[in-house]
């Protein structure tokens, strides 16, 4: 079965912000399968575990931007 993301539901003026912050639309961006961020191709096996997967039926990030976005690479670091 072809994985198929559901977009979290949001206030209007969130989903507003994610537009104007990405220019892009959050819940086409998911359903697209596509990053809000650097609109790259997502896939489910893409991200390194359930929460990062949830994550992007939230936000829309994809793994590298998540991680980016809350430091990843900051906390391995310590």
């Amino acid at each position: 079965m072809k994985w198929q993301p559901i977009p979290t539901i949001k206030s209007e003026q969130i989903d507003d912000l994610f537009k104007s912050l990405y220019g892009v639309d959050r819940k086409t961006s998911i359903v697209n399968r596509t990053c809000v961020s650097c609109e790259a191709e997502v896939s489910e096996e893409g991200f390194r575990d359930e929460v990062s997967l949830r994550e992007f039926h939230i936000s829309g990030l994809c793994q590298v931007c998540q991680d980016k976005v809350f430091g990843y690479d900051d906390c391995m670091e310590k």
